[in-house]
Parts: C-alpha cells; sequence; structure tokens
C-alpha cells in the first residue's frame, strides 16, 4: 500500500505564513476609523504543504480536508472545512484556510490547536499527523480585546493624539496559486483604484511561482510584497523594440514599493526589463527583491531600468544576462538614462549587481557574452553604498555626465579580454570611497575622470588616491 505524507517543514512554513499574516492583521486592527469600536480581523490563514505518496511527490487535482483539533488524537473538530480540486504541482500546494468556513477568534481561545490535513488522491481520505500551530495565529484571538481611547491618556507620543496611529496600510489584497482573491498578480494590482497616502494598499502574493503575460503595474501607495524570495517567484516573457515598460515585468510608479520576492524577464525580443520605473523619486523603494533579466538573445537585458528616476534599491539581488555581442548587446544589472533633464540619483544600499552573468549565487560577473555592466548610465548619478558591482565588461560606465559615487562597496569586472572596471566619457566621473576596486588587467578607459580615496585593491594593499584617472585605484 502506498503511503501517503505530508512533509514536517509544513508545520514551519505555516509558523512563517502566520507571522506574516499577523502583520497584516495587526496593520487592520489598528487602521480602524476613530468612530469605529473595532474592526473585524479576516478570517484566512494561508497555509503550504508537500504532499507525497509512496515517496513521489503528488501532481495534480487532490480534495484535501482541514481541521481545527484541540489535541493531538481523537475529538470532533473545532472547525472543519474540504477544498475539493486543489491543484498540486510536484508536491507543493497552497490553501487560503477559512476561506470557505471563516476561522473565528474564538477557535483560539486556547494555546493548544492542532491542525489536521486529510487527504483524498482518488481512493478516500487518508488522515495525516496533526500539526501543533505556533502561537502566531492566535493574533485572531486578540481581535477581542478592545483598545483604550486616547482621551484621559498621558504621555501620549506627539503625531499620535489625532487616533493616527501611523499603521501604513488600510487594505489588504492577496495573491496566491489558490483560494486568495485573486491568481494573477497583474490583474490584482489593475482592480487598485483611488489609493492614496491616507488609503493605502498592500498586496500580499503567497509562494509560489506566478506567469505574468500582462504588465504588472504598481500604483502610488501600493506595496507588492511576497512570502520571501526564494517562496515568491513572478516571472514574464515580455520584451519591445524600446527600453519602456512594454519591455517589463514590473513597472513601480511613484511611491509605490516592492519587497520580498524574485521577479524575472525571460523576454528575448530587443528589450527585456525586469523592474521598470520612470519619473519617480526615493519614495519608490525596491528591498530584499531578486530582480533577473535573463531571457537568450536581445540587444538590451537590464534588471533595473530607471528613465529619469530615483528609486531607493537596499538588500536586493540584480543580475541581467543572455544577451550576446560587445558594441551591440548589452546586460546590465542597473540601467539609468536621463532625458527631462537634471541628474536622477537612485539610492543603492546593501545590494549585488551583476552584468553579463546568469549565476545564481550572485558572486561572479564572468559570462561568455561578454557584455555585462553592474551600471550602464548616461547623465546621471547614482549612490552607492555597501554594495557589490560586478560587469563582465565594465564595473560602471558612466556616460556624457553626471558621476557615480561608491562608499564602501566593491568594484569589479571579469577578466574577459578588453574589459575595463570603469569606462567614462565627456564630463562623466565615477568617485570610489573607502571601497575595493578588483580589476586584473584593465583599470580605466574613457575620456572622462575617475577619482579615488582611501579604497583597496584585490590583494588588500592600499590602491592609490587620485582625482585623475590616470592615478586614480593604481
Amino acid at each position: 500500500m502506498k503511503r501517503m505524507t505530508l512533509s514536517s517543514f509544513v508545520a514551519i512554513v505555516l509558523a512563517l505564513f502566520s507571522l506574516i499574516i499577523t502583520s497584516i492583521v495587526a496593520t487592520i486592527t489598528l487602521a480602524r476609523p476613530q468612530t469605529e469600536t473595532m474592526l473585524a480581523v479576516p478570517g484566512t490563514m494561508t497555509h503550504q504543504g508537500f504532499l507525497t505518496e509512496g515517496g513521489n511527490p503528488v501532481s495534480g487535482t487532490v480534495a484535501l480536508r482541514f481541521g481545527l483539533y484541540s489535541g493531538p488524537s481523537g475529538g470532533s473538530p473545532l472547525w472543519e472545512e474540504t477544498h475539493s480540486t486543489v491543484a498540486i504541482t510536484d508536491g507543493y500546494y497552497t490553501v487560503m484556510l477559512g476561506s470557505l468556513t471563516p476561522l473565528t477568534p474564538s477557535l483560539f481561545s486556547s494555546p493548544t490547536r492542532y491542525l489536521q490535513v486529510s487527504a483524498n488522491t482518488g481512493a478516500g481520505y487518508i488522515n495525516l499527523p496533526r500539526q501543533l500551530l505556533s502561537s502566531v495565529p492566535y493574533a485572531f484571538y486578540a481581535n477581542q480585546a478592545d483598545v483604550a481611547p486616547w482621551s484621559g491618556l498621558t504621555g501620549v507620543p506627539a503625531g499620535f493624539a489625532d487616533g493616527n496611529d501611523g499603521v501604513e496600510y488600510h487594505n489588504v489584497i492577496v495573491v496566491a496559486t489558490s483560494g486568495g482573491d485573486f491568481t494573477s498578480v497583474a490583474a490584482a494590482l489593475n482592480s487598485i483604484s483611488g489609493s492614496s497616502a491616507s488609503n493605502r494598499y498592500l498586496v500580499w502574493v503567497a509562494p509560489g511561482v506566478y506567469t505574468e503575460t500582462a504588465l504588472s503595474s504598481i500604483p502610488a501607495y501600493v506595496h507588492l510584497k511576497g512570502a520571501g524570495p526564494n517562496a515568491t517567484v513572478i516571472t514574464a516573457n515580455r520584451s519591445s523594440g524600446t527600453p519602456g515598460n512594454a519591455a517589463a515585468t514590473i513597472d513601480l510608479l511613484e511611491n509605490s514599493a516592492i519587497s520580498d520576492l524574485t521577479v524575472r524577464n525571460t523576454g528575448t525580443g530587443t528589450y527585456a526589463i525586469t523592474l521598470y520605473s520612470t519619473l519617480t523619486t526615493r519614495a519608490t523603494r525596491v528591498d530584499n527583491v531578486i530582480a533577473e533579466a535573463n531571457g537568450a538573445g536581445g540587444v538590451g537585458h537590464y534588471a533595473v531600468f530607471l528613465n529619469d528616476a530615483e528609486l531607493t534599491i537596499q538588500d536586493s539581488i540584480l543580475r541581467a544576462s543572455g544577451a550576446t555581442g560587445f558594441g551591440t548587446g548589452v546586460n546590465a544589472a542597473l540601467g539609468i538614462v536621463n532625458i527631462s533633464g537634471g541628474f536622477p540619483q537612485p539610492l543603492i544600499k546593501g545590494s549585488v549587481l551583476i552584468g553579463g552573468s546568469s549565476d545564481v549565487h550572485g558572486m561572479s560577473c564572468a559570462g561568455n557574452t561578454g557584455t555585462g555592466f553592474a551600471i550602464q548610465g548616461t547623465n546621471s548619478s547614482p549612490q552607492v553604498f555597501e554594495s557589490y558591482l560586478c560587469g563582465d565588461r565594465r564595473g560602471v560606465f558612466m556616460g556624457t555626465a553626471g558621476n557615480t559615487r561608491l562608499h564602501h562597496s566593491q568594484l569589479w569586472v571579469s577578466s574577459t579580454a578588453g574589459s575595463f572596471m570603469v569606462e567614462t566619457t565627456s564630463a562623466a566621473t565615477v568617485l570610489i570611497v573607502n571601497s575595493g576596486v578588483f580589476y586584473v588587467g584593465n583599470k580605466y578607459t574613457g575620456t572622462g575622470g575617475l577619482v579615488c580615496v582611501n579604497s583597496y585593491l584585490a590583494n588588500y594593499t592600499p590602491a592609490s588616491n587620485g582625482t585623475t584617472s590616470g592615478t586614480a585605484c593604481n
């Protein structure tokens, strides 16, 4: 007889998801209008599992029954619901518990609750071992506690006495492969209207791979958040003849944010861009994101492409690869252009920028195409702190004017023949301060400038200080 198992990591995953949902719950609870005494917590909780039968991952449509119990065995369920058509791919599934029979606060009035999953792959339901829930879901029960009014309190922090406690989100949308509000990220974002500083949205994307065909455009005051870069993946195969949002997987508008997920573009047309933004300020944020443009072919692949934009990018990995032919093709982790005037100054902190290689570990830029740039900019002034930059052909290219400033970072270029760590043209300059400079043969080419202050070479000996390209970073 085949034995069916639910992987033991489900309890850990459930606890992790509960943490995320709890933060959403707390946000909704605190963001209520003053005239209300209580705002109901959504009676749902995301659950992910890995199901095997006979030692092999299950794939197909399976019926799953879920029950909440007070003990590890026996007894009657305190709550129960059945999802009759759950899509399972290579063993993995995601279900929104409570979407059929809402979870209520009273279910979690005791600190001991067990979740039992029963699976039916065609021969009847089989009860799998119960999992002890972590204490995190008990935020459902916390909703029953009322909150003291501001009146009569002393020592209220400035800015809080008006009843606005600073909680950010006023609306929550869940995207999941099943059981959520939407199964498409683009559709969820397109459903939003009227977002503003006083009406913010959180679009939470449950673990899974979401293949999109339409542009996922993040409106102002909307935060697109995943369950982590290794759990939530948004991918598209989009390209265009010009470098605009028609070539992008995601378009970030002013005051939007994206975090905690992986985004890919596998497009093979002329231009393929993963994250695109235009005319935005540093209030637009990218945080803990892996952005990859890795289609085979085309002439311009960009993990991030900024058109007169000044995003804040932190704790992220940007990788671009796949375009071929140096001089006719570019793979740039970060591309910046200026059209409207001024010098856009994006801020990059604690990130990895790889141009020219699809290395999944993000620490090598030696590719087989010879077209890689960590940063390729024109008339722009990116500010880089505590980051790792590596390009197969150029570490940094800065054209026409503006300057790139690197602080407490490492700048690398591969040993590919004809590669240079820095190239600048016209009045453009690259300034490197308190950083590492790593090049095998060629440091600099171009007609612009290079400045080096208090930096070090690959063998960790001091690099020469200098304000001109000939003497800097030797």
